[in-house]
């Protein structure tokens, strides 16, 4: 398939068209495989499989899995680019074809994966389960924290070789988010680590926020 990365107005006129799923079809389905299924979707309305476009699509049907912490009315380009980081690079999946810069292919193994997405989500292999209520999405995103290269340093002892970035990449932003959006996402991270009783993410986050107090309060 040729790879096309400009975004073009009939492919965001076609995207208008897309609608969110009822939370209880996705509510237990992993992040990748709603990622591959969004890249299928795009395909099949006529839409590049550029990372902009992914980030938008993955949003507006499944909402509640791609929204930003604390902002459930804004998608979370983060989160969708580590969705397709892991499906395009890691040796133990590689679903799909194409890299962030240039855009996406689908090749002969994604098909496997994308009717297993479409599988679960017409319930057909979904796992039995609560509802995705705020107490999974906060397990979830804590989930997702622990495999974030600031926790991964800190599991190996390299507690100081975590990097400004590394802790705004933790915190779900840049080395240029807003201050405040910074440490607000950090107080979210705290209040979840609390309410679900992990007192070893607590105990790290609590480290990460005394290490980068300065960090937090200056303002640029």
């Amino acid at each position: 398939m040729k790879q096309i990365t400009n975004i073009k107005s009939p492919g965001i006129s076609k995207m208008k068209s897309l609608s969110a799923f009822d939370l209880e079809r996705y509510k237990n389905v992993s992040l990748d495989h709603l990622i591959i299924y969004t890249l299928a979707k795009l395909e099949d309305i006529g839409v590049d499989l550029s990372f902009e476009n992914a980030v938008v699509a993955a949003y507006k049907l499944f909402p509640a899995k791609f929204s930003l912490i604390g902002f459930p009315d804004y998608p979370d380009s983060l989160r969708v680019y580590t969705c397709l980081w892991r499906c395009s690079t890691d040796r133990k999946k590689l679903w799909i074809g194409g890299k962030i810069r240039q855009g996406f292919t689908l090749t002969e193994k994604s098909w496997k994966f994308i009717e297993e997405a479409r599988n679960l989500l017409e319930g057909k292999a979904a796992k039995k389960g609560k509802a995705l209520s705020k107490t999974r999405r906060k397990e979830v995103i804590l989930e997702e924290m622990l495999s974030s290269p600031a926790y991964q340093k800190y599991a190996k002892g390299l507690e100081q070789a975590i990097t400004e970035a590394d802790f705004c990449y933790l915190l779900q932003g840049t080395l240029d988010s807003s201050k405040d959006t910074l440490r607000e996402n950090l107080e979210s991270l705290k209040a979840y680590a609390s309410e679900l009783r992990r007192d070893d993410i607590l105990k790290f986050l609590s480290k990460l926020e005394e290490r980068f107090k300065r960090f937090l309060t200056n303002k640029k």
